[in-house]
């Protein structure tokens, strides 16, 4: 009796067993739902880690200004437990607005977000104690840490332009260096730029700022070759008061009043008068004697109280040039001969 009741307990126990069993196979847990990004990283290049801001949709990086800006990023993402992200973690992508990440739970629900690129820098400054002189198709150096500050450093974020007087931007070619460990911006003016020879101010745009200098301190400049000369005199001039005279030479460009001087006894200069400008070529300049000049004979290149100097006044954009200390330049009239002034 006792051995049936035995196989009898033997047999509950095996089929409660199977039971147990077979209520385990059957439980089964729902995917999770989750698909959110957690964390956005991205290692700058020897200046640290940036942690972007996810906020709704967007992820927001903010990139210092003393970071140097690359082309792309290969982000560390992290995502909700049992979601994929696309791209994967460590992968490279573009540093640009609107890059898209797609996050997908384990349940197949799919949520894109788009990358953000906000330039974190303070608004432009310049130095302008400071001109540049530069010829067409020459390059001039700003240093970045002393005559322009904040720019982001790197020719696709920053562009530089020269501003006339009419408000009218030119684009210039621009490239950032580092040379004795100091940074510059060399910057190239064109050599087809529609701008003429003269003084501009200077703009750069940089990643979400932009700024234009409050002088026109940038001078294109002509080059010597292009210098005016006057033909010598080899024969001597009478002229009336109010009325004209005419001095030849080559490359007349921006001509204005004459400079007419003399010497004291000391041999000091003297100021005698002015030739007004009436008109200009590029081979011939027109002025007129005023009605007030000094009658007299004078003797050209002379020193003495009956010497007289005639410079024309030319375009102030030869060699040196500084918007704080503009240097007039002469084209030098010579020559052995008198000039008589009349009535």
């Amino acid at each position: 009796m006792n051995h049936i009741v035995r196989l009898i307990y033997l047999g509950s126990l095996a089929a409660g067993m199977a039971l147990i069993t077979s209520c385990k196979k059957e439980t089964e847990y729902a995917s999770s739902p989750y698909n959110k990004i957690e964390n956005f990283a991205v290692t700058t290049d020897g200046s640290g880690v940036i942690n972007a801001a996810v906020s709704g949709d967007s992820i927001l990086v903010y990139w210092p200004a003393y970071a140097t800006l690359p082309t792309t990023i290969s982000p560390v993402i992290r995502v909700s437990e049992n979601a994929t992200v696309t791209p994967a973690s460590g992968t490279a992508v573009n540093l640009a607005t609107g890059t898209k990440f797609t996050v997908t739970s384990q349940s197949g629900a799919a949520r894109n977000y788009f990358m953000k690129l906000v330039l974190n820098q303070p608004g432009i400054r310049f130095n302008e104690n400071i001109s540049y002189a530069v010829l067409k198709g020459g390059v001039f150096s700003i240093n970045t840490n002393r005559d322009v500050k904040y720019l982001v450093e790197d020719a696709a974020s920053t562009k530089a332009y020269l501003v006339n007087t009419a408000g009218t931007e030119e684009e210039l070619r621009i490239s950032f260096q580092v040379r004795n460990n100091i940074h510059y911006v060399d910057v190239t003016i064109p050599e087809n730029i529609p701008f003429s020879e003269g003084a501009y101010k200077l703009k750069f745009s940089s990643g979400q700022v932009s700024a234009v200098t409050a002088e026109a301190l940038v001078g294109i400049i002509y080059p010597e070759s292009k210098r005016p000369k006057a033909t010598p005199l080899t024969a001597s001039i009478t002229v009336k008061r109010n009325s004209s005279l005419t001095f030849s030479g080559t490359s007349f460009v921006d001509m204005k009043d004459a400079r007419v001087y003399g010497y004291n006894a000391d041999w000091s200069e003297r100021e005698i008068g002015t030739f007004a400008l009436e008109s200009f070529t590029a081979t011939s300049a027109t002025y007129k004697v005023p009605a007030d000049f000094p009658k007299g004979t004078y003797e050209l290149g002379g020193f003495d109280d009956k010497g007289m100097g005639i410079q024309l006044r030319t375009s102030d954009f030869f060699s040196f040039w500084s918007w704080m200390n503009t240097r007039k330049n002469y084209v030098e009239i010579t020559g052995a001969v008198t000039i008589t002034i009349t009535d």
